[in-house]
């Protein structure tokens, strides 16, 4: 007769499998790896560009902001120039006035890394009361990246 202890000692007995330990190690060693993976699928230069053109828009909707908030006449825009912009105010007397931008300690942001901006449209991008652009489009390129503020609405994406 077959003892059914032995059988299965014979077959279950000896597995040991793993330590916790050299389970450990290998779930560290595949999360150094895949940390290296993803560092190096993203470059610097594009995130600094996403960075940028992500502040700019802030910043414009910020003016966009303070002339939705001021008096009838007076206006808020971006004036963009070249590898930096500046918030202006624009009141009846037709007097630019630079202002802080909000984060910045001056009026002007200075773009990093060499990264310029340009704009098809009116420069400076003003805002009235009622936070409109105007009423053609304006485009403001940023290092190849655009951003559309669209006429009349001042909607920008």
């Amino acid at each position: 007769m077959i003892n059914h202890r032995q059988t299965v000692k014979r077959y279950f007995g000896n597995n040991r499998g793993f330590t916790l330990i050299e389970a450990i190690a290998v779930l560290i060693i595949l999360g150094i790896v895949s940390a290296m993976a993803i560092s190096r699928g993203m470059a610097t230069d594009e995130v600094q560009l996403l960075s940028e053109v992500n502040t700019l828009k802030g910043h414009l909707r910020f003016a966009q902001y303070k002339a939705l908030n001021d008096l009838p006449g007076v206006q808020w825009g971006i004036n963009v120039a070249g590898s930096s912009y500046a918030l202006v105010k624009v009141d009846a007397s037709s007097s630019t006035n630079p202002l802080s931008l909000p984060g910045e300690s001056s009026y002007t942001h200075n773009f990093a890394g060499g990264i310029t901006a340009s704009v098809t449209g009116s420069n400076p991008i003003l805002f009235d009361e009622w936070g409109s652009p105007g009423t053609s489009a304006i485009t403001v390129s940023v290092g190849g990246k655009m951003i559309n503020i669209t006429p009349y609405t001042g909607f920008i994406p």
